[in-house]
């Protein structure tokens, strides 16, 4: 019987025992849950098989929503978005097998060098000493763990994920690995547009123009709609001030009134910004919907 060696990343073990759950008390809060993470482990590229894997694997460790008895819960289904996010790893594992407890004794004090290797930052000398544990004993699920945090430490994120997954499949009842193989799916900063969905391109000719006509209505086009309200209602201000107060072109008859030059420098400042940021703005590469599409 091959002996396990105590390794330095700690598993979790799952309550296999039977549990029960009150039909009557329905728990949506878990179904949406369920719902969201579907959709945005699908809009990583995750494919379905898989997304109902992890989703199945936290209900069955958490709480479970109410179902019809005889029926069993499925994730719900969503289509994967745009371009799959395909892993491309670098390293390659050996098969699984049984191995002695002589290689078992090895490995041990190999991943003990890693860890220690690991606290003090030395993560190539760690990466190699689990790629040389991982050969002794390539079912353990601890070492492959191990391996996948070093390499998600030296920034090898397709390499990280492919020993969360193998330590998967090594031991399915190891939730950690799951876990951080389902989270650093979630982190890919090369799939982060399929949230945010396609750009929208603005023309600065256009904002400019718009702004020209109007000060905000350029803010507005480039979907800044709080923006264009406050530059119009002051622009509107300024104007109020200016030709129906005494403050404005009232008194022009005695000569503008020094409360009348600050009111037009104000208004004509107001009017050069509402220009400058409109172009600036339509220029940036992402904005959110919103405003006057052209």
């Amino acid at each position: 019987m091959e002996t396990q060696p105590e390794r330095s990343s700690e598993s979790h073990n799952e309550d296999t025992g039977d549990k029960t759950t009150s039909l009557d008390t329905p728990q949506p809060p878990v179904l949406k849950d369920d719902e969201a993470l579907a959709r945005a482990l699908a809009a990583r590229g995750v494919p379905p098989e898989e997304i109902q894997r992890l989703l199945s694997l936290g209900r069955s460790s958490g709480a479970t929503p109410a179902t019809t008895p005889g029926v069993a819960a499925t994730p719900p289904q969503c289509p994967i978005p745009g371009p799959v996010f395909q892993p491309h790893p670098t390293i390659t594992f050996p098969e699984f097998r049984d191995s002695t407890a002589e290689e078992a004794d090895k490995a041990d004090k190999v991943l003990r060098q890693a860890a220690l290797h690991k606290r003090r930052g030395r993560l190539a000398d760690a990466a190699k000493e689990c790629e040389e544990a991982i050969r002794l004993i390539p079912k353990d699920a601890a070492a492959l763990e191990l391996y996948g945090d070093i390499l998600q430490s030296l920034g090898r994120v397709d390499d990280a994920l492919a020993a969360y997954r193998r330590a998967g499949e090594a031991d399915p009842r190891r939730a950690s690995a799951e876990k951080k193989y389902a989270e650093l799916l979630l982190m890919q900063d090369r799939s982060v547009s399929a949230f945010q969905g396609p750009a929208e391109v603005r023309n600065p000719y256009v904002a400019v123009l718009l702004s020209a006509l109007c000060p905000g209505a350029g803010q507005y086009y480039n979907g800044q709609p709080v923006k264009a309200l406050t530059l119009a209602v002051l622009a509107l201000g300024f104007v109020a001030l200016l030709f129906w107060t005494p403050l404005g072109f009232a008194t022009a008859e005695i000569g503008l009134s020094a409360t009348s030059v600050l009111l037009i420098v104000l208004l004509g400042a107001l009017y050069i910004y509402a220009l400058v940021d409109a172009n600036l703005v339509a220029r940036m590469p992402v904005r959110r919907k919103g405003g006057w599409d052209v």
